[in-house]
């Protein structure tokens, strides 16, 4: 257990310098907000456009690995959704709440993953990072567009909220390519590999720069159900599913630490920009990031042992 915590050390190292640095203010929470919507328009779309043209699926886990964590995934979509029978009276709200029991924030599991499961880790997370945020981005936007202040008129606009998303344009970019076995494209790819080197960074010390702790005094109802959801419950479902579907006990440890990652960073951008409730999404998101904290090793740590 000692080694998991070591190996995650530096991930929570590079959120508490972001914190510190807007806490003395070296830099604005404004200033870190135009460098979030940096990151989440430009670095994480390369990032993630980088990583699913680069996956190997030739790896004799990829599939059932990718399908565990996808099912798993949608498990946890389900039960998400079940919560709006608890949450009817504020929309915007309950968006907050499916996007904090959803999302998964991939980069402190990325940037520790060769020190905690070696380099297949690394591999099965890159080939499961761009079908798992497509899928998750696409969720989100639904029911954003369904229940977020700001409602779609039709299913027309829903759709086309989806496809302006660049994280969901990205994913589907480098998916296709895949697909059509055309994944270099010279200079473009070379720039794109480089933006997506500083995505990791960036949003790690984002992440801590976002750290809200004024906002914990939102619905603690509601937090506490997205915190159950993602770090409980998430890492638990994603392992069983690895397992069941008969994945290696280095791909079901993989799986896991994939469900008890904290809430992603961009469900607050996206709860700006599409009327969620973005208060309630900064308080699960800090939530979940401190928590993390603690419980992120200990379910690493079980389903590795």
């Amino acid at each position: 257990m000692a080694s998991v915590y070591a190996a995650l050390a530096p991930v929570f190292i590079l959120i508490a310098l972001g914190w510190l640095a807007r806490n003395r203010r070296i830099a604005t929470a404004e200033q870190f907000g135009v460098v979030n919507r940096f990151g989440y328009f430009i670095l994480y779309p390369a990032f993630l456009f980088t990583i699913v043209t680069g996956a190997d699926f030739s790896n004799a886990d990829a599939g059932p690995f990718v399908i565990a964590v996808l099912l798993g995934f949608g498990a946890i979509m389900l039960l998400a959704l079940g919560l709006r029978l608890l949450f009817r009276g504020d929309g915007p709200a309950y968006t907050s709440v499916f996007q904090g029991a959803l999302r998964w924030n991939g980069f402190p599991l990325l940037a520790a993953a060769t020190a905690l499961y070696g380099p297949m880790g690394q591999e099965l997370i890159g080939i499961v990072f761009g079908p798992l945020v497509f899928a998750v981005n696409i969720a989100s936007v639904i029911v954003l567009s369904r229940w977020g202040a700001t409602r779609a008129a039709s299913w027309r606009a829903v759709l086309d909220q989806i496809i302006v998303n660049p994280l969901i344009l990205a994913c589907g970019a480098g998916m296709l390519a895949q697909a059509v076995g055309v994944t270099q494209f010279g200079p473009i790819s070379e720039a794109l590999r480089l933006l997506g080197q500083a995505a990791m960074p960036v949003a790690l010390i984002t992440v801590g720069a976002g750290l809200d702790f004024s906002a914990l005094r939102a619905d603690g109802a509601k937090v506490a159900a997205a915190c159950a959801i993602k770090l409980a419950i998430a890492p638990a479902v994603l392992w069983f599913a690895a397992t069941s579907l008969g994945a290696s006990p280095l791909a079901a440890a993989v799986a896991a630490g994939i469900g008890a990652t904290p809430t992603a960073a961009a469900g607050y951008t996206l709860a700006r920009e599409m009327g969620g409730d973005a208060r309630l999404m900064a308080a699960i998101i800090t939530a979940t990031t401190i928590l993390s904290m603690f419980t992120m090793p200990f379910a690493i740590g079980l389903a590795l042992h």
